[in-house]
């Protein structure tokens, strides 16, 4: 614990870390050398292993500069996110960017190339609507253009607000995860001026009580990871 103290008053070990030193020190010139992401929990062994790369106090100042950076409007000068690359389409899952985040240090969070994500999602926005010419002030030729005929049907209401719930399995949460991201939130967040707010529950039993070393670490998880409410109940 002396020997840590030390090497962080001797800024040996960072307590911050701003994104775009991340990319210029360790992503561009190293590990983003011969692929287009890495995940964070390999990107964490390579920053505790490597003496040439920053060395940082913990995870919380990792995952600190990955929020930063993607909900960042300048994110192209870092990175952008994903929650998992589909090998057989050679797409990225829950890609997101100036926007905010809960990164992991798993395998599954991944941090993308900004000119690589940026393709994506130039590949996935609608088509630029054609302009529709403007009518002439009065008759063509002696012949006013037609009317269009009012419809018969009244028009359907706008739908404003949406809600769903589902419940995952624990052994599939990061596939499942993923694939909601991709295929509900990600189309929900691309219309304009929304505001996707997503919360995520856990409740689990365990008839014969958690053990002293489960109930430390997820209450310190818990605790790193920001949830806004956790406690362990006894019945």
């Amino acid at each position: 614990m002396q020997a840590s103290r030390k090497a962080i008053n001797e800024q040996d070990l960072l307590t911050t870390y701003a994104p775009t030193n991340l990319r210029l020190e360790a992503l561009d010139p190293l590990l983003w050398r011969e692929a287009n992401h890495i995940d964070l929990k390999r990107l964490w062994n390579y920053l505790t292993q490597y003496p040439y790369l920053p060395r940082l106090k913990d995870t919380s100042v990792l995952l600190e500069s990955v929020r930063n950076g993607v909900a960042s409007t300048a994110w192209a000068d870092s990175f952008a996110y994903a929650e998992g690359f589909d090998e057989t389409k050679g797409k990225y899952l829950g890609l997101s960017i100036a926007t905010g985040i809960t990164p992991t240090i798993s395998f599954q969070s991944l941090l993308v190339k900004p000119e690589i994500a940026q393709k994506q999602l130039d590949e996935v926005q609608p088509p630029e609507p054609k302009p529709i010419p403007l009518e002439p002030d009065g008759p063509v030729g002696g012949i006013s253009p037609p009317k269009p005929e009012p419809s018969p049907f009244p028009l359907t209401p706008k739908t404003s607000r949406f809600y769903g719930s589902v419940q995952l399995a624990p052994l599939r949460i990061n596939r499942d995860v993923s694939a909601i991201a991709d295929e509900v939130i990600r189309h929900l967040a691309a219309l304009n001026g929304a505001q996707v707010k997503i919360t995520l529950e856990v409740e689990a039993n365990f008839p014969e009580g958690a053990t002293d070393e489960v109930t430390r670490t997820v209450t310190e998880n818990c605790r790193t990871l920001k949830f806004t409410s956790y406690e362990f109940e006894a019945e």
